[in-house]
């Protein structure tokens, strides 16, 4: 009876698991595509949308960092 709970257990905790990591990656889709995906050419992780400029360098940013 014992294993029996205690796989039951595992069980419920590795698909409670498994849709809160489902959740969270389609929410952080969603946020990726609120925001369009511009990105400065010299550098890459300052990111922003269309019009800003790079903190770093003062170039603007291009769709995808191009």
């Amino acid at each position: 009876m014992k294993k029996i709970l205690v796989s039951l257990f595992i069980a419920i905790s590795f698909i409670s698991c498994q849709s809160s990591h489902t959740e969270s990656t389609e929410n952080a889709t969603v946020k990726s595509d609120s925001t369009a995906a511009y990105a400065c050419p010299m550098d890459p992780d300052v990111t922003g949308k269309k019009g800003d400029k790079c903190s770093k360098c003062g170039m603007d940013l291009t769709e995808g960092g191009k």
